[in-house]
């Protein structure tokens, strides 16, 4: 008899359930990775997906500005608080205080008091500032997620999104009789809603009517009649935030339509020829967060990308700045913050990483103040890992930051070859706090030819930031990750198609000989399975099929038909998160979203076959692989976190990652691809494996006599 490669693999899928680093992968209590505890599922819109895109994110650069109602300043988020500053650019002050993260600032008409949404203890609600007193006044108290609040014109009502009826809809909150009432609800998923002028009528996204791709088109609210009428049929992704002119006869709105997200203007009421969009902003990076000025002549908005005077590193030169435009486009202009006046007693802090050698090691790193809060670099990104709540964000070895008089906890990470290092420190007011951390590797797997890869990194998927193959490459770095596979992929439930400007059929060629970063494909069919493409020499296309209202609604072609075509031009291909979190057991499971995968595997024509992912349940698709192993099949455990490294909320690449035996010194991506297919790797998201038997190493056949 013998003893086939897969099950000389078996030990790395029973430690994966109990990693020595829990940091990522712990047990979920429910169907959905932590997160917002009240954010249900609602129609055609996943929780991960509406968790990751409609939320404020935390951001270390200004987001979300909102014009006063005399024109000079704007309020924006910066740092989790909310802040202003003079229209013209200088220093910004510091408004709220208080727990939590703010953000999403709204003044109100009479130019007394700032409505905000505040995310205290994984729920938001709307909190009105009384700029004179200083006053913060929670005015919503409930489990459920109430978002953008938006001031009627006469200062009476404050309009919110709220996710309180189980979907998302629209309640309006009044200031005298202090109580919230619904104005726009239905099982749709209503949205990002504004006011028309003082017409009591309302703008909203929302996925009422035919094929409504992503978040939904726009819609106008008719109080007078209690319905809604489509405005504009537009693909969205929870960044339309649709605003109202002043004058009520304009909106303008956020859309991907030309290949980035740019700010748009259509009429606030259809005519009998119909509705036409003007473009307003014409960038590679991405436009957001519109806001009108009060003679609605202007409007602000947040670009990403930094500013051009920003270098671009691990930890900085990712952010937002601030601009405003004219009504009728043109040139932007930035709004230049000069520095940041926090009205809380601050220090500041300079951290240095390095290796043994003293050279500076790219990391991961938490970083914690005196208020609980988590702080970061200027113009860096900082994103959070939902089944932990821990704020991160990566760094290429030096960074400094302001934070909070007080006691402050660092932590340092660095892939699963080093020792964690935390530290303890005190915050004085006004003062610099050196740190100099050191991190010791425990192991050096490369230099007994072994690397590590994940097979499944979406580098742009929809998110607040636009992530370069550099920007990969240092993400990688940070994580120890030697090999980046980036999936090129439509988002969920839209046609568009990101980073197909970074596919080359080959490596992208940069400087570090121990990190490759390769841009292959996620083909997603939404019946037979997702794949993994890799190694690519050309890309597959269509990129999805079986998506309805489109043009690739039919089921062809199938995966095995794929697959064979990526096996034609030398590359490999395998299943990627075939079962959701919630499907343990098989049987429960059904097939789902994993039709294909055991005619594929017997077939010979899937290479392999990711059972440890950040969207399935490990232990339920570890159950599906024993069980193609016992049919004969030879189909290789892997990983793919499928983490998307442009959203916020999301786990850093290389969470979940497979150890690759090539036996070389270098690291080659032909090599490193073939060992996989050939099952020479182990999956793990913590635990480093080695096994031997009879001097045979995973991946090998070892013969026996019978008896």
């Amino acid at each position: 008899m013998k003893i086939f490669r897969h099950i000389l693999c078996v030990s790395a899928l029973l430690l994966i359930a109990n990693p020595v680093s829990a940091q990522d992968t712990s047990e979920y209590p429910g169907p959905f990775p932590g997160g917002y505890p009240s954010l249900n599922t609602s129609a055609g819109s996943g929780k991960m997906y509406m968790e990751s895109y409609f939320p404020p994110p935390v951001t270390a650069s200004p987001t979300y500005p909102s014009w006063s109602p005399d024109g000079e300043s704007l309020a924006f988020a910066y740092q989790g608080r909310i802040w202003v500053v003079p229209v013209e650019g200088g220093v910004a002050r510091q408004l709220t205080t208080g727990p939590g993260y703010h953000s999403q600032p709204t003044w109100s008409p009479d130019g007394q008091s700032v409505a905000y949404a505040a995310d205290v203890d994984l729920n938001f609600d709307i909190y009105v500032l009384d700029l004179a007193s200083g006053v913060e006044r929670r005015i919503t108290r409930d489990p459920y997620l109430d978002l953008r609040p938006r001031w009627s014109s006469d200062g009476s009502q404050i309009l919110f999104t709220t996710a309180r009826s189980g979907t998302f809809d629209l309640w309006a909150y009044n200031l005298e009789i202090e109580t919230a009432s619904p104005v726009v609800t239905s099982n749709q998923a209503n949205t990002a809603g504004d006011w028309i002028g003082d017409s009591g009528d309302l703008v909203f996204v929302s996925r009422r009517g035919e094929a409504a791709l992503g978040s939904g088109s726009l819609w106008r609210w008719s109080s007078s009649m209690s319905r809604a009428e489509l405005l504009l049929r537009v693909e969205t992704n929870y960044q339309a935030a649709p605003v109202v002119a002043p004058h009520g006869g304009a909106v303008a709105y956020i859309t991907d339509a030309s290949g980035s997200n740019d700010l748009y203007l259509v009429p606030s009421q259809k005519s009998a020829r119909g509705i036409q969009p003007v473009r307003l902003t014409h960038t590679r990076e991405d436009e957001y967060f519109p806001a009108w000025s009060p003679d609605g002549e202007q409007l602000a908005f947040a670009r990403n990308g930094g500013t051009p005077d920003q270098e671009r590193t691990a930890d900085h030169g990712m952010g937002f700045a601030l601009y405003t435009v004219s009504r009728g486009g043109g040139a932007a202009r930035q709004v230049r913050i000069e520095d940041y006046a926090w009205s809380e007693p601050t220090g500041s802090v300079r951290v240095h990483v390095s290796s043994s050698n003293g050279e500076p090691l790219p990391s991961r790193i938490y970083l914690q103040g005196s208020d609980g809060r988590s702080y970061f670099p200027d113009s860096s990104f900082p994103r959070v890992v939902s089944v932990t709540e821990d704020y991160y964000f990566h760094t290429d070895g030096s960074f400094s930051v302001n934070m909070p008089v007080g006691e402050a906890t660092l932590e340092v990470w660095r892939g699963f070859e080093y020792e964690p290092v935390k530290r303890t420190f005190d915050i004085q007011p006004g003062e610099w706090t050196s740190i100099e951390v050191e991190m010791n590797r425990w192991i050096d797997m490369a230099s007994e030819g072994w690397y590590s890869g994940d097979n499944h990194i979406h580098p742009n998927y929809g998110g607040h930031y636009f992530v370069q193959p550099m920007d990969l490459r240092n993400k990688a770095q940070a994580e120890d990750l030697n090999v980046a596979n980036g999936m090129i992929a439509n988002y969920w439930g839209n046609s568009r198609v990101e980073d197909l400007e970074h596919f080359l059929g080959h490596p992208h060629p940069h400087d570090d000989s121990e990190t490759i970063v390769y841009y292959n494909e996620e083909y997603r069919p939404s019946y037979f399975a997702h794949l993994s493409l890799l190694n690519l020499v050309e890309l597959i296309t269509p990129f999805y099929i079986g998506s309805v209202g489109t043009a690739h609604q039919s089921l062809y072609p199938d995966n095995a038909t794929v697959l064979r075509q990526v096996h034609e031009q030398g590359g490999i291909g395998g299943y990627v998160h075939p079962f959701g979190l919630n499907h343990r057991d098989p049987e429960a499971a059904g097939p789902g979203g994993a039709r294909e995968l055991p005619v594929d595997a017997i077939l010979g024509v899937a290479d392999f076959v990711d059972v440890s992912c950040i969207w399935s349940d490990e232990l339920g698709t570890a159950e599906i692989w024993y069980r193609l192993l016992n049919t004969g099949s030879r189909i290789p455990a892997t990983a793919g976190t499928d983490a998307m490294s442009d959203i916020w909320r999301h786990p850093a690449v290389g969470t979940t990652r497979s150890y690759v035996y090539t036996g070389e010194e270098e690291l080659d991506y032909d090599q490193w691809a073939d060992a996989m297919a050939a099952g020479r790797a182990f999956v793990t998201s913590g635990p480093i494996l080695s096994l031997d038997v009879s001097g045979k190493g995973m991946g090998e056949e070892l013969e026996v006599s019978k008896g």
